[in-house]
Parts: structure tokens; sequence; C-alpha cells
């Protein structure tokens, strides 16, 4: 049997900075859970390149220049960030001199980052699972082929890039900073440094890229002990983000000051929730819970400005009965709509009492979760 390099990268659930985030320089609050996309590679003795996803029932197969790690392979759309990943790593270790080989690499998920629906089909559970497998195949090239092993900033930056040339878009970043670095307060970079990489980059370029310094922060952020994490999934219900902040970008050109008075507003609300956090141990809990869901109201009518359900009439009595029935703070994380509920318990009396509210709601599908606060490894 070939040796083997195993990295896992985990899921995030974004608590604070929804949509705000991606106007530099507000914050984001993110945390990791307990589940995570497995990575494992073990190298060939020639070019030969071999791209699983077990989950999806998908693998592809191709070769590798061993000197630019250029990788040739014909891949359906569900394989490529895994492929553009393991490509961008690959070619990062080659500038850097590593000798490049052949290998074989499978992304598995762990069962959280999705669920059936009546017909079989399994939906993402809007943990991430996207992100996780971005940083978990380049630390995992990183690693087989002795590039960056302990720069965490050279995986997120790399991880950045791989998922936007992948995706053709620029994101915000946090969930690829959170799948790295773990729970954090973040603030995105210039989305025109990634503008700046073409497809068609040379691996110069791309290293010059990752050794400039990025005007993004990810601070290590740790959640209070005692509180405990809840999350369940809408069945059957799901929401398009990439259409969602298409709206919001369209109200952004019509009404450029309501905008950003509207995001400055939460971002206030954010820095304050953000500020009693960190004392929810020591008294700040009800400070914590006002701020959040100021934040979380003004959130829900930048999409009622913008045409998107971020938060739909009976979601907020949802979030309401849950909070009458143990949760500290809930909300729909992330851009929101009818893919995820999550919420923070003060103990786990409180966690026990909501599961079983929760479970009395045939819409939801509760998952079993935990904070685990740590990045890719």
């Amino acid at each position: 049997m070939k040796a083997s390099t195993v990295v896992k990268a985990p899921g995030k659930i974004l608590w604070i900075g929804g949509y705000s985030v991606l106007e530099r320089p507000n914050i984001a609050l993110v945390t990791t859970v307990n589940a995570y996309v497995s990575a494992e590679i073990s190298r060939n003795t020639d070019q030969s390149v071999t791209l699983r996803s077990p989950h999806i029932a998908m693998h592809a197969d191709g070769t590798i220049d061993p000197y630019t790690g250029k990788i040739s392979v014909s891949i359906p759309k569900e394989l490529a960030l895994l492929k553009t990943a393991a490509e961008v790593a690959a070619r990062y270790a080659a500038e850097a001199g590593a000798r490049i080989s052949g290998f074989d690499l499978t992304a598995t998920n762990d069962r959280p980052f999705s669920y059936d629906i009546s017909s079989g089909k399994l939906v993402k559970s809007g943990l991430g699972s996207s992100a996780a497998v971005t940083v978990a195949a380049v630390s995992s090239i990183l690693k087989e082929f002795g590039v960056g092993t302990s720069d965490l900033d050279t995986v997120n930056k790399l991880a950045q890039i791989a998922h936007s040339l992948a995706t053709g878009k620029v994101g915000s970043g946090f969930d690829i900073a959170a799948a790295t670095y773990g729970s954090i307060l973040y603030t995105r970079y210039s989305p025109e440094m990634l503008g700046e990489l073409r497809p068609d980059y040379q691996n110069q370029q791309l290293t010059q890229l990752v050794k400039r310094k990025w005007d993004c922060s990810a601070e290590k952020f740790d959640i209070a002990n005692n509180l405990r994490l809840l999350f369940a999934n809408f069945v059957g219900e799901s929401m398009s983000t990439t259409k969602a902040l298409g709206s919001v970008s369209q109200f952004k050109l019509r009404d450029p000051h309501t905008y950003a008075e509207l995001i400055g507003e939460i971002n206030e609300e954010n820095k304050k929730a953000v500020k009693a956090l960190r004392l929810v141990d020591h008294g700040g809990a009800d400070d914590f819970r006002e701020a959040f869901d100021r934040g979380r109201s003004l959130t829900r009518k930048l999409g009622l400005l913008s045409g998107v359900d971020i938060e739909p009439d009976d979601c907020s009595k949802l979030i309401e009965q849950s909070k009458q029935n143990g949760a500290l703070v809930a909300r729909l994380p992330g851009a929101g709509g009818r893919d995820a509920i999550a919420a923070l318990c003060d103990g786990d009396a409180s966690r026990e009492r909501l599961r079983k509210f929760w479970l009395t709601r045939k819409e939801l599908d509760v998952i079993d979760l935990d904070l685990s606060r740590t990045g890719v490894a």
C-alpha cells in the first residue's frame, strides 16, 4: 500500500457579517465546526493524476507536468474546485523548486455537509464544503511536496486564488479563511488583488501574488466555553447565494447612499456584538444578544430593500420561538434564506431544550454538530 498524507479542513458558520463583510473594512465573525472535508494524497511513480470525490461518485484521470505543475485532465464541473486547488498548489510548489510527480487525490466530505431530500438527491447543508475542499486540497499538495507546510498564510492565499479561478468570482473569502485558520474575526481583502491574476497566469505571477502583503485580517476568536451550538437544515429548501448577492448588488447600484448607510449601521451593531461576546463569561450575554439581534434585524431590512428573503417572516417567528426555548441567539447563517438555522445556547441544558423544540418542527432536520474552533490540520 502506498504511503499517503491526509489533511482535514473544517466547515463553518457565519454568525456576524453576512453581506456587510463584502465591504472593507467591515468585520465578520465565523466559527468552525466539527465536520470536515478530508483530502488524502499519495504519490505515483509516474506523472499520472487521479482526482476522486467518492461522496458524489466521481473521478477523473490525467497527467501533471513535472516542471510546471500544470494538470491535464478532463473533469466534470463538480470536480473543478478539487482540480484547480490541486493545480494552483502544485504550480506554486514547482515554482518553489519542488520535484513534482503524479498523485492520487481523494476528497471526502463528512456526513453533515449534505443531507438527503425525498428524491434521494444530496443537498448541501451550507457549512462551506466548497471552501473546505479547496483548503484541504491545497494543504495536502503543499505537505506532500514539502512546500509551506506550516505557513497558514500561504495556504489561505493559494486557496483564495484557487476558489476564485475555479468559480470565476471573487468572494469575501471568510469561508476559505475560516477553513484555514479556524474560528476568526475576519476582514476581507481588496477584491482587485485577485482580479489581477488571469486564468492564463504564469507560475511566477502566482508566486508574486502569494508573497505580497494582503490587506485582510483573520484574528483567532475563542467563543466562550459555556456556549453550545445547535444547527438544522430546512428540509428540501435552499437559496441561491449567488442570486441573493446579485440582488443586493443591484440595490447598491440603485441606491448607493441608502445601501452604504444601512451597511454602516449593520457593521456598528456587529462590532458591539463582538465586543459583548468577548465578555459573555463575565455577564455580557444580554448585551451580546441585543446587539446581535439589532444587526440581524438590519440585515433583514437589507433583504427587504433588495428583494431577497434573507429572513422570511415565518423564519423570524421561528427564531423568536427558538429564543424562548433555549437559544441565546439564533439566525439564518451566511446569506440567509431557508437553507439552515443556527443557534448559540448558554450551556448544555439550554441546548437540549432547544433541540427538543426543533425536533417538533417538521421543516427542520437537526444536524449533530459542535463548535471546533480549529482550522486545517
